[in-house]
């Protein structure tokens, strides 16, 4: 124990001056200097990963994020539903952690409401270099963490509406041109944004949303995250995102939903996922939800629920819409 406070003691007098900026849903600014964290008395807690056939445990030391965000009232972030749905004026609509290079991991206020959120200074013993804490997710991949944390953002933002139209991924990109090694990836096929994401939306400036198929949802914007990104196809079909914009971290595999503004694209063989995706956006869905397939020469209407137990129902259709 005297040994660790000598090592706390000495980080806290090398370290410079800095701070943990938190920016509220009014974009002003809230300055929390690293040693105010070490002032909190810490917990230690575990994490677990499966590497070669054995399970790896690293004990981390840090503070509970979630529960300190709560303590500082910036915002609705500190309100808990009590009732499933119940909603509050001026909520946060998603929650956004910068690290040190630009990295940047984005959750719902759904998602965070769910997850054990630590901020950790220490693991295995070891203190981080100077102010590198780490915000650790310890039920989630460690692709979803974030080291060298310097900037944490409340966002207030319109949720992803309900797309007007949806169109099947191949059908859609059966239209696009393929490129080999599209510039600056190599050894690889896809489709590149410029090309093709100007049929989806019209706007200057456009909201993408990502789905994969394991249940992860990334909010970008082009052209500012995905300026020369790709789509890449792989050797099983898969659609992949890569991007020269955003930390090589950041891009999602297996993507199996891309809505850009009011248009969308949907793999068809995941279209059960569209279930699981309405009730994280909040979308209203329900058992009186049905579609309106359109065919080059008519349009037919069909329940939801048939079109889930039904799928080959989307033989021949051009595009189709939800009509709640």
């Amino acid at each position: 124990m005297k040994v660790y406070l000598i090592s706390l003691i000495a980080l806290c007098l090398l370290a410079p001056l800095s701070a943990l900026v938190i920016v509220d849903n009014q974009g002003i600014s809230h300055d929390y200097p690293y040693e105010t964290f070490f002032r909190i008395q810490g917990q230690e807690f575990q994490t677990t990963k499966e590497l070669d056939g054995e399970t790896i445990t690293t004990t981390w030391k840090g503070i509970r994020f979630d529960n300190w965000l709560k303590e500082q009232k910036l915002g609705d972030f500190s309100k808990i539903a009590l009732e499933p749905g119940d909603s509050f004026e001026g909520e946060y609509a998603k929650i956004k952690f910068i690290s040190g290079d630009r990295y940047e991991m984005v959750f719902n206020r759904a998602e965070w409401d769910t997850l054990t959120c630590w901020l950790a200074y220490s693991q295995d013993g070891e203190i981080f270099p100077k102010e590198q804490f780490r915000i650790i997710f310890p039920h989630l991949y460690a692709q979803f963490w974030v080291r060298d944390l310097q900037e944490v953002r409340l966002e207030d933002y319109q949720e992803n509406p309900l797309p007007q139209k949806l169109t099947s991924m191949s059908i859609f990109f059966m239209r696009q041109k393929l490129i080999t090694d599209p510039k600056p990836f190599v050894k690889m096929r896809g489709y590149r944004f410029d090309d093709f994401i100007g049929e989806l939306s019209e706007n200057p400036l456009k909201e993408v949303l990502i789905y994969s198929a394991d249940g992860l949802i990334q909010n970008l914007s082009y052209p500012k995250q995905l300026s020369g990104a790709v789509l890449q196809i792989d050797e099983n079909g898969k659609y992949n995102l890569k991007s020269p914009q955003i930390p090589g971290g950041m891009w999602m595999k297996d993507v199996i939903y891309l809505q850009c503004d009011a248009r969308a694209l949907i793999n068809m063989k995941y279209f059960s996922k569209i279930v699981p995706l309405a009730k994280t956006l909040d979308w209203p869905l329900g058992p009186d939800t049905k579609l309106k397939l359109n065919f080059h020469q008519h349009s037919e209407v069909v329940n939801l629920s048939e079109a889930l137990s039904e799928p080959m129902i989307f033989e021949g259709s051009e595009d189709f819409e939800l009509l709640p």
